[in-house]
């Protein structure tokens, strides 16, 4: 395993530590872009970072969130969506008993979709080509503990519809993922499942029994610069979703958990 030096525990590129979330879900809060310009009109936008940092903990987060040296062998596909894309990203991770799951799944932001990144969870540690990863209901961000890059999420107050959002407002506050303590303990996201970290997308979901959308927005900061707008629809199939989402519960028999579905687009 790498043992990178500690002293960069405390560094951050970006803006961290902001809405930590209540009930269920702990935390909040080299990419293309729609139609070529990132959904920016032309604005010139200005790299957040450039250079990979350490990741603090790294012993400790490669220890605690069981990460792994092959290649996750799912795929992402795509989808049109607006302005924007639907991807289902296999998270699968060899079924919810599986005691020894591959790596996450890892995807960038891209013009044409979230293109799969072939990384296995250890190189994701030190790589910048990944923007997001996940397995099962585990998503993560490439920045803190999750990777060397500065990729950063707001998730936007109230319960805002995702289809009337055209832009980024000002004054967000962005977190990067950070779940490990000073000390290198891992920070539970509130649900009670081992292993569950609070990382900056974990309110997308909770857990009243089942996992549940809870229909969190998100703007996710780019280390190129780019914004672009999220959320996550689901970890089911449609109709054990549903159900998940209605009653607390889901049917017995298959239920595709561990399929994300992700609808996303980029804003200026």
């Amino acid at each position: 395993m790498k043992n990178l030096l500690a002293l960069f525990g405390t560094l951050s590129i970006v803006a961290a530590c902001g809405d930590s979330g209540t009930g269920g879900s702990g935390g909040d809060g080299g990419s293309g872009g729609v139609g070529g310009d990132g959904g920016s009109a032309g604005a010139t936008v200005e790299p957040v970072c450039s250079e990979p940092v350490a990741v603090p903990c790294e012993d400790e987060v490669i220890l605690g969130m069981n990460l792994k040296t092959t290649v996750s062998p799912t795929n992402i596909t795509n989808e049109p969506d607006g302005d924007g894309f639907a991807s289902l990203i296999d998270a699968t991770a060899g079924g919810p008993f599986n005691a020894d799951p591959p790596s996450h799944t890892y995807g960038r932001f891209t013009e044409n979709g979230l293109e799969k990144v072939e990384i296995t969870d250890e190189d994701a540690l030190t790589s910048m080509d990944w923007d997001i990863s996940f397995r099962r209901y585990v998503g993560r961000i490439n920045s803190g503990n999750s990777g060397p890059s500065c990729v950063s999420a707001a998730r936007l107050p109230g319960m805002p519809d995702y289809d009337t959002i055209s832009a980024a407002d000002e004054g967000l506050t962005y977190r990067t993922d950070e779940y490990f303590t000073d000390t290198c303990e891992i920070i539970a996201d509130g649900t009670g499942l081992e292993g569950s970290p609070a990382t900056a997308l974990s309110s997308y979901w909770t857990y009243p029994g089942c996992v549940q959308m809870t229909d969190n927005v998100y703007i996710v900061r780019l280390a190129d610069g780019r914004t672009l707008k999220l959320t996550v629809t689901n970890f089911y199939d449609e109709a054990a979703q549903e159900s998940c989402d209605s009653s607390g519960s889901v049917p017995m028999g298959d239920t595709g958990s561990g399929n994300i579905r992700v609808r996303w687009a980029f804003v200026p």
